[in-house]
């Protein structure tokens, strides 16, 4: 059985680099825990086989001198043959998934970032409809690690034909969101301005607030009041900051410094730091105010 743990410790520590490489992840980017599994479980599954196999073997007329061997030959094999095909399920979706979870660590952003290139490269010389999911599901990794640029090109990298109607709504809100945040408001439009509306409920209010910010930094203040109407903001937080980035940008247009200041502490105090951050980008009437409490608070902290 010595060689039956031999190869079971080998196949092991093969074992991570052999899932990195299928699903597109460096090594360095993998977690400890992930390689503990990946080994654990690999030595596992052959000394489980090896031992399957010795003890069926021994049974038989075989040499006893070949009964290690044969054993060791069969758990080896079997358990990396087992080892690939379950490495080869949804391989992409596993891929993506850690490099998401590591673009959100700043020293491993660059290493994350290249390989998701690739990976996403891959998926579309290979199948268009899962590189339109794989793009879909990081173009949220993407923007919480601030990188809006890169998630815009994915966004507008996918086949318009391609697209079913649900994906094609998710789409184009996201890539209106990447065009605000790139203070591309023109963009912006055009990309809700393709969604076939009304749309889904929970999603229709967060257009509808897009859209009244787009006529806020235009300085349209009364179109924008309009727009908003009388949506309900109480028990969703997020919506609620919106419009206070709207009403901060009309009052701003409007000459009532004060109260934009006002709402923009508010914002500021509810959606912190970032709040702020959201006003003075696309650049509107209130910009200016927001940059100006920005500033404050850098030189008071």
């Amino acid at each position: 059985m010595t060689l039956t743990l031999i190869v079971a410790v080998l196949v092991g520590l093969a074992a991570p680099v052999i899932r990195g490489r299928i699903w597109g992840v460096p090594f360095s980017l993998l977690s400890i825990g992930a390689v503990l599994r990946a080994f654990v479980g690999a030595m596992l599954t052959v000394l489980v086989i090896g031992l399957a196999a010795f003890f069926a073997l021994r049974a038989t007329s075989m040499p006893q001198d070949q009964v290690d061997d044969i054993a060791a030959l069969l758990g080896g094999t079997l358990g990396l043959l087992l080892l690939l095909n379950s490495a080869r399920r949804f391989r992409q979706v596993r891929g993506l998934s850690i490099l998401c979870q590591r673009l959100q660590e700043e020293d491993a952003r660059p290493t994350a970032a290249a390989a998701l290139g690739r990976l996403l490269d891959e998926a579309r010389r290979g199948n268009p409809q899962r590189y339109i999911a794989l793009v879909l599901m990081a173009t949220g990794p993407l923007t919480q690690a601030g990188m809006w640029g890169e998630a815009r090109e994915r966004l507008r990298s996918l086949d318009d034909e391609a697209l079913s109607e649900p994906q094609s709504v998710l789409r184009n809100q996201a890539l209106a969101t990447c065009e605000i945040q790139l203070d591309n408001v023109d963009a912006a439009q055009r990309a809700i301005d393709r969604i076939r509306r009304p749309t889904e409920g929970s999603i229709e209010v967060w257009l509808v607030a897009m859209e009244a910010l787009l006529m806020a930094v235009r300085g349209d203040t009364e179109q924008a009041l309009a727009h908003l109407g009388h949506q309900e903001v109480d028990d969703n937080p997020s919506l609620r900051a919106s419009h206070r980035l709207v009403y901060a940008h009309i009052l701003a247009k409007r000459g009532d410094t004060e109260a934009a200041l006002d709402e923009l502490r508010t914002l500021r105090r509810e959606a912190g730091r970032a709040g702020l951050q959201r006003a003075t980008i696309p650049s509107g009437p209130a910009s200016p105010l927001a940059q100006q409490l920005l500033d404050e608070a850098n030189q008071s902290g």
